[in-house]
């Protein structure tokens, strides 16, 4: 039989993952990154259509509205040579699919050009790995209600996740990161702490994304500054994008898990 090993991440374990890429630490200053391309998009396992929001981006002090790009050229390709250009769809200020298909294990290229510049990025979509139960729990120290999911890591080495939280269906959303780098195998049990309150009868989505190595840094570091909490991915610093030509913003290729719990 298999030893399970119950994870429980404290604060400071989570610091700790937080902190660095790759075993390094990061140290990302905060830039003005206005007037750049942000591309902002994902293909899961499950069934399209798939978006992909192209924007540039403005300064952080700004408060004026992000401007969406519409004249961009979307371009989604695999590795058993589908390809297919996506149509922008005005109501979702977003470029959507019609017949683009996934597969666990395969490998997806996004390619968008605006203005004559071309920007790339290509994600693996690895194989899912299932939620298997949400708990409700008390944090010690301040008695505020928390959420854990608990899933069960494959034992080869190299899995990696990001884990969104949402309350309510229209409500704030946060992200954690998990690497099974120093703790692989077995059933894990993360604790989703978060910026937002739960209180009794709160509905908390959550998402289990098996993501490559590259979005998971994207998200680290991005979890790390701060950002990315109020349900809209915004870009107004340089997380380590793994889009090519100085774009800002993410590609992801994952498979997901999702699951609610409603709070007691």
């Amino acid at each position: 039989m298999i030893n399970k090993k119950i994870l429980f991440c404290c604060s400071l374990f989570m610091l700790l993952f937080s902190c660095d890429v790759d075993d390094k630490v990061v140290d990302i200053p905060m830039k003005d990154g206005s007037g750049k391309i942000v591309i902002e998009g994902e293909i899961t396992n499950e069934e399209g259509p798939y978006e992909i929001r192209v924007s540039r981006s403005v300064k952080v002090t700004s408060n004026e509205e992000i401007p969406v790009v519409t004249n961009a050229k979307v371009i989604l390709s695999d590795n058993h040579g589908q390809t297919e250009e996506l149509v922008y769809d005005p109501n979702d200020e977003s470029y959507k699919t019609k017949n683009f298909t996934t597969a666990e294990g395969d490998t997806y290229t996004l390619s968008v050009t605006v203005d004559g510049k071309v920007y790339q990025s290509t994600s693996t979509m690895n194989k899912l790995v299932e939620i298997e139960k949400l708990e409700q729990e008390k944090d010690k120290l301040d008695n505020s209600t928390f959420v854990s999911v608990f899933f069960t890591d494959p034992a080869e080495k190299g899995n990696k996740y990001v884990l969104k939280g949402q309350k309510g269906e229209l409500g704030a959303t946060q992200y954690n990161v998990y690497s099974d780098d120093q703790l692989n195998g077995g059933t894990i049990g993360y604790p989703l702490y978060g910026k937002f309150n739960l209180n009794k009868n709160d509905t908390v989505f959550v998402e289990l994304q098996s993501v490559d190595t590259p979005v998971y840094n994207y998200f680290r570091v991005l979890s790390n500054l701060g950002l990315g909490d109020s349900g809209d991915i915004a870009t107004p610093a340089n997380p380590p994008s793994n889009i090519s030509n100085g774009a800002l913003g993410y590609f992801s290729a994952h498979s997901v898990s999702g699951d609610y719990i409603i709070i007691q």
